[in-house]
């Protein structure tokens, strides 16, 4: 059994989303990797599925309840509405 996470984005400023992820993963030892329309954060914890962040489209992340990784991808995805829309549900 897992917890999930489900979301959906719609981001308008894109650019200073990349840079606002890149420096925040990289100072709390995240891996991330940035593409045209998605972003990639993956903890250094295996368990935990990588966030994958688009552009527009809707989304899911599985973090089984642990953490901190459940909190931190929480706030990384609350964040999102700095730079357009989000919708967050879980279970």
């Amino acid at each position: 059994m897992g917890y999930t996470i489900y979301f959906k984005t719609e981001v308008s400023k894109w650019n200073e989303l990349k840079g606002f992820l890149v420096e925040i993963c990289h100072n709390i030892g995240f891996d991330i990797e940035v593409r045209e329309d998605e972003i990639i954060v993956q903890p250094q914890f295996q368990k935990v599925e990588p966030l994958i962040i688009r552009k527009k489209g809707k989304s899911s992340v599985k973090t089984y309840g642990l953490e901190p990784y459940t909190s931190l991808y929480r706030l990384i995805l609350y964040s999102l509405a700095l730079f357009g829309s989000v919708g967050i549900s879980e279970d």
